[in-house]
């Protein structure tokens, strides 16, 4: 049976501080911080100090071949019952940021009579085989194309099923040898690697930043033969909700444990709101509140407000619902509240445009995705999974690739702040706010005028009320 991929790291580490030691670990997800964190307690249990410098190497990049990674793994330890190679990243394993499955398969379909190699190399890179594997009418390949018709069956036509079925036909008619990539060898090879007698002295270690294909094969033998963990960000019982229950508030309360020290569930929800979530902050705020509260073992909400500063992005977020609001007072207070925190003017307007831009760029794939706008109610939980990731992936087309300037490859967490506030504006106040922003980036960048007074100016023009306004 497969292997559930749930953010449980204890569990390997357990095993291997119990010598149930595996040949191959996959770590990977967007909690870094975890994935180091584990990574860090895999190489302390596995190797001792004095011999470690002799038995542990590092590959990065991903300019790492396959050969490389067995010749380092091919190795014996030096007066260590265990050699480890850690790998950082490979091609291999990443997710391509590419288009969407419905796209690679039209592109292809364009070039069969253009391009026949090309075309062949598209689809064998979209399903993850070789050419020789389609050709040859592989077990991979039909299995492949059985999941992508799970995938996208509704959205092909029967032209484009057609060719999937010919696509073996197609491959007949050109020099598949030629048409494999340098990667897809990688993979093969790493793949007959897995699939042969692993070391019994040696441990692989490959961890990747973000998340890798399920359908991989390489993933689906790593399963097989060692551990695959995926360390996804965790989803806190955002509005309301039971605190207890929150996987974050699990992992904080864990980490206060180890210094004999607890935190409340109030102060909890405080140093969640003022790190937006995010685990290098939250690390780097515990550190800081264990050596401020000395030998006080209750962490309570003032450790947290003395030690911890606003979340710049919480505190923009205030302000772009205060707007919203139309609230002048608070959308003031909370301009302020940035300023004072030691952002420069010409930060915090920057930042106020961004959130203008995410929040319009949320309000459009919403609606084009036909998704209802979220409630303050709405649990994290349920705004991830019902529209978060199903937005993510149907507009991957749609937004740009860069993740500062797409709402939907911001942190979840960041996302869910975003989309609550969309019931608040229409898309043509949307789009009026954020060109009243723009107006004012010149004024503060020429004009003589106090900046801060600029700014209050901007926040209060946003707050009017249109006349006539209507709500979406």
């Amino acid at each position: 049976m497969r292997q559930k991929t749930e953010n449980k790291p204890p569990n390997i580490l357990r095993e291997i501080q119990s010598n149930k030691v595996k040949p191959v670990y996959l770590l990977c997800g967007e909690e870094s911080f975890l994935i180091e964190g584990t990574l860090k307690q895999m190489l302390d249990t596995l190797l001792t100090p004095d011999t470690r410098d002799f038995n542990l190497s590092f590959l990065e990049g991903t300019a790492v071949t396959t050969r490389e990674i067995l010749s380092q793994v091919g190795l014996y330890p030096v007066i260590s019952k265990w050699r480890v190679v850690v790998v950082r990243d490979p091609q291999f394993f990443k997710t391509q940021k590419r288009a969407t499955p419905i796209t690679l398969i039209r592109n292809a379909v364009k070039l069969e009579n253009a391009d026949a190699q090309k075309c062949i190399v598209t689809m064998a890179k979209l399903l993850e085989v070789t050419p020789q594997q389609l050709a040859e009418r592989h077990a991979d390949f039909t299995n492949a194309v059985d999941a992508v018709i799970d995938e996208v069956g509704d959205k092909l036509t029967a032209d484009e099923r057609a060719f999937l079925e010919r696509l073996p036909q197609i491959a007949e008619t050109v020099d598949v040898s030629s048409a494999d990539t340098r990667d897809a060898d990688d993979a093969e090879l790493l793949f007959e690697w897995l699939q042969g007698e692993l070391p019994k002295t040696s441990v692989l270690i490959v961890t990747v930043q973000g998340a890798v294909n399920e359908r991989n094969r390489l993933v689906k033998q790593i399963q097989e033969v060692g551990r695959y963990v995926s360390f996804q960000p965790f989803s806190g019982a955002a509005s309301g909700g039971n605190v207890t229950r929150d996987p974050l508030y699990k992992k904080v309360s864990e980490k206060f444990a180890e210094f004999d020290k607890q935190i409340t569930p109030r102060a909890y929800n405080q140093l969640r709101t003022r790190t937006g979530g995010d685990m290098h902050t939250i690390a780097e705020a515990i550190n800081k509140i264990v050596n401020f509260v000395g030998d006080k073992h209750q962490i309570d909400e003032q450790d947290v407000r003395n030690m911890v500063t606003q979340n710049t992005f919480d505190s923009i977020f205030d302000l772009t619902d205060a707007i919203g609001r139309r609230s002048v007072a608070q959308a003031l207070k909370s301009l302020h509240e940035v300023l004072a925190s030691g952002e420069p003017h010409i930060k915090v307007h920057t930042l106020i445009i961004r959130q203008l831009r995410l929040a319009l760029q949320a309000k459009l794939v919403s609606a084009k995705g036909n998704r209802k706008q979220i409630g303050r109610r709405m649990q994290f939980d349920t705004f991830v999974n019902d529209i978060f990731k199903p937005l993510s992936h149907e507009m991957a087309d749609l937004l740009p690739t860069a993740a500062d300037t797409n709402v939907l490859k911001q942190r979840p967490y960041a996302a869910y702040k975003i989309f609550q506030t969309l019931h608040a504006f229409t898309v043509e106040e949307l789009m009026a706010a954020l060109q009243k922003a723009l107006e004012v980036d010149t004024q503060l960048k020429t004009s003589q005028l106090d900046a801060t007074c600029i700014l209050e100016q901007l926040v209060c023009e946003l707050c009017e009320s249109p006349r006539g306004r209507r709500h979406p």
